[in-house]
């Protein structure tokens, strides 16, 4: 199976319901449609100018100065915190061809509006450690610019596709569809019409070359090793820790719902370990988004990012529509949702310069656990959900075992362990003199 067919098939499976499939992508340079068949998909139809597409933008990428190898993720990450100005200037240069069904789009022409709206300062495009504040908001408003020319692209290839009254949602995949910035765009732009995968990025063709569905079907993306009580007590014991044991659930969440409040960073190990990139819930890092410290702790201290950065958060399954402005489902992929300003005090640390929280999704099946401390945090804060990243140091791969919990909890910023129901904190007397 190629790699294209594997994103598909991932697709297909994250929404039976999904009858077209649209995969995106730079890792083969891709931008085709497969119709569901039976059990199966029927065969690949490729959609014309993806090879330019994906070529204009490594050429954008590289001359904004950033690594190329997977151009529509790294311009992505650096339009955070820019709109898209040169809407006009880029069109003429990459839009969707409505006569003849494809992508038209001319690298020179790109980067030479690249250049003219950079005007005296284009010679610096390139340079992403300049310290002149107008090439850097150039920079990023370009970046801006083409993922919002992009999902223009991407929307008109899925009405292409999906045809008027087309029965179920377009199931998109591909490597594509894991950028935020992009994925809100597209929202925007074709609304509920779009089913995401549930890993959209290489990752998640593993689970379509074999046939693994994705949350909410059996056996889910919880696919790594469980450790019982068994194992993580000899884990702890052997490294000679100090921590507590609550039997009592419910006694567990509450005071765990304190600390988060008190501002302590914590790591949540639960469950099985989850497959993919992104935290979902079984081996995470949260800190609570009412935290005026949290930005600072978690992206400085802890990932080691710019303040700048997005936090991903994490919200109790019964707040999401109550919380987020529009339209908003947790099967859409990575997006940045608009907070209502009712709620903006209580996700203060996350809010980016929209008023906007980056979601990945809420509760999924396999983190019932972390369900439950959400709704517990709600109902003791009033504080809708949580900041949740991997829990992995900077550069690290994510914890997979009781020990790997261990070392990187006491090798990083994070205050406290919640690991099965066990509890370690680094300063051993809060641990026992804590309220219970």
């Amino acid at each position: 199976m190629s790699a294209v067919e594997a994103d598909a098939a991932h697709a297909a499976m994250s929404d039976s319901g999904a009858q077209v499939i649209l995969v995106c992508g730079a890792h083969p340079p891709v931008l085709a449609a497969f119709r569901r068949e039976g059990d199966g998909l029927g065969s690949r139809v490729d959609i014309p100018g993806a090879d330019g597409l994906v070529g204009a933008a490594r050429d954008l990428a590289a001359a904004l100065g950033l690594q190329a190898d997977d151009p529509f993720s790294a311009l992505d990450r650096l339009s955070v915190g820019a709109e898209a100005e040169f809407r006009d200037e880029f069109g003429q240069a990459l839009h969707w061809d409505a006569r003849n069904p494809g992508v038209v789009v001319r690298a020179s022409d790109l980067v030479g509006a690249a250049r003219r709206v950079a005007g005296d300062h284009a010679s610096g495009l390139a340079d992403a450690r300049s310290l002149n504040a107008r090439v850097q908001h150039t920079r990023r408003a370009v970046a801006a610019t083409f993922a919002s020319e992009l999902a223009s692209v991407v929307a008109s290839a899925v009405e292409s596709v999906g045809g008027k009254g087309s029965p179920g949602p377009v199931g998109v995949g591909g490597g594509a569809f894991g950028n935020a910035r992009f994925n809100t765009e597209l929202t925007r732009l074709v609304g509920p019409a779009l089913s995401w995968s549930a890993v959209p990025e290489a990752f998640g063709r593993a689970l379509g070359a074999v046939g693994v569905a994705e949350a909410g079907s059996q056996p889910g993306l919880a696919l790594g090793p469980t450790f019982s009580e068994e194992d993580i007590k000899r884990t702890l014991d052997n490294c000679r820790l100090d921590y507590v044991y609550e039997p009592d659930w419910a006694r567990l969440l509450a005071r765990v719902s304190r600390m988060l409040a008190q501002g302590k960073v914590v790591g949540w190990f639960q469950g099985a370990m989850a497959f993919g990139p992104r935290a979902l819930g079984t081996r995470s890092i949260l800190g609570d988004p009412s935290n005026r410290y949290a930005r600072q702790n978690l992206n400085e201290y802890l990932r080691g990012l710019p303040l700048d950065e997005p936090l991903p958060v994490i919200l109790a399954p019964s707040l999401a529509d109550r919380c987020f402005a529009g339209d908003f489902s947790s099967g859409r992929g990575v997006l940045d949702a608009e907070v209502r300003s009712e709620w903006r005090p209580s996700l203060a640390a996350a809010l980016d310069w929209r008023q906007a929280v980056r979601v990945h999704g809420v509760s999924p099946p396999q983190a019932s656990r972390l369900g439950d401390l959400l709704e517990v945090h709600y109902a003791a804060t009033g504080t809708p959900g949580l900041i949740e990243a991997n829990l992995a140091g900077p550069g690290e791969p994510v914890a997979c075992t009781p020990r790997d919990a261990v070392r990187t909890v006491f090798s990083s910023a994070i205050d406290a362990l919640v690991i099965g129901r066990f509890l370690l904190m680094k300063d051993y007397w809060l641990l026992r003199t804590q309220d219970k």
